[in-house]
């Protein structure tokens, strides 16, 4: 069986032990109210708060959950509050990062550091997991925040760095369709050559678990009809896709924003290539969506297939 929506995947990780959090930036009651969220659903343990002692006193009290789960670091930059958050990683046994009241350059930046930090791939890449009423499972769009061209060898990591959502979800293999404006190779589009090259490193098996196809415009990788009519009858991807692989940041985040704004979509985002699942949130995400981003985490921390026995 495969995890196909936000209620079942959160119901799964409830059943899980909690695991303590790191909040970088915590004064934010949209955080805080999703971490009590958690708190009640049990899923999320102690959690690790920087900011400034007084809001962060404040947004606690406010939400009406028990302080005892708070630990509160003290620190007043924004610097400080993401060196902090990830050394809470590294010294206070938690086991997900999450984005606060802090810009994600700098969050970024401190999760890359190479003394102190937490980076583990090659990049750090990221992946926003949507679930529309139009589509009977999750489809992923990557890398709509972090990397904005990505070369060949940046793909190629992107896609690998995405396994643990999958393997957690049930997903097997991943079917991913390299994105660009056409299907068929041309040497003045970069994404057409990479995109293909990536389809000849997955027929090499060089993607285990995954099935890369490409180049693909999107309407052949979402329709199995639009692919029949594109004479695309030999595709494994087509119509079936879990993962779009965007040629460049802003077609990953256009494409993003149009699910959330004209597709309905429910949708939680994480950083993948560190040594834990880092939320990315944006600041203005409602807490729905990063208590579904939390649930992804939490299930990532699992490490296995959420229907496999613990």
């Amino acid at each position: 069986m495969t995890i196909k929506s936000f209620d079942t995947l959160i119901k799964a990780v409830s059943d899980l032990s909690p695991v303590n959090v790191s909040v970088a930036g915590g004064a934010n009651a949209q955080v805080v109210n999703s971490l009590k969220r958690g708190h009640e659903l049990g899923f999320i343990g102690e959690c690790y708060l920087t900011g400034q002692e007084n809001l962060l006193k404040q947004v606690i009290a406010e939400s009406g959950d028990d302080p005892s789960f708070y630990h509160i670091l003290p620190s007043e930059t924004e610097i400080e509050m993401n060196r902090d958050a990830v050394g809470a990683i590294r010294n206070n046994n938690a086991q997900i990062l999450v984005k606060g009241s802090v810009k994600s350059r700098g969050y970024i930046k401190a999760i890359l550091d190479s003394e102190t930090g937490l980076k583990k791939s090659s990049v750090l890449s990221n992946l926003t997991l949507f679930e529309m009423p139009s589509l009977p499972r999750f489809i992923a769009v990557t890398d709509n925040a972090i990397i904005i061209n990505p070369t060949l060898e940046e793909k190629a990591a992107i896609i690998k760095n995405s396994s643990p959502i999958w393997e957690t979800l049930g997903i097997n293999p991943v079917r991913v369709a390299a994105l660009s404006a056409v299907e068929t190779v041309n040497p003045k589009i970069q994404s057409t050559v990479d995109a293909a090259a990536l389809q000849e490193m997955s027929a090499s098996k060089q993607f285990p678990g995954f099935i890369v196809e490409g180049p693909l415009g999107y309407d052949a990788a979402i329709s199995a009809e639009s692919a029949k009519t594109k004479k695309l009858t030999d595709s494994r991807v087509c119509g079936r896709v879990d993962m779009i692989l965007a040629p460049n940041i802003e077609t990953a985040n256009i494409l993003g924003k149009s699910y959330k704004f004209h597709g309905n979509a429910k949708w939680g985002g994480l950083v993948f290539g560190a040594t834990v699942p880092a939320v990315l949130n944006s600041r203005s995400d409602y807490g729905e969506n990063r208590l579904n981003s939390m649930a992804m985490a939490r299930a990532i921390v699992h490490g296995k297939s959420l229907f496999k026995p613990l």
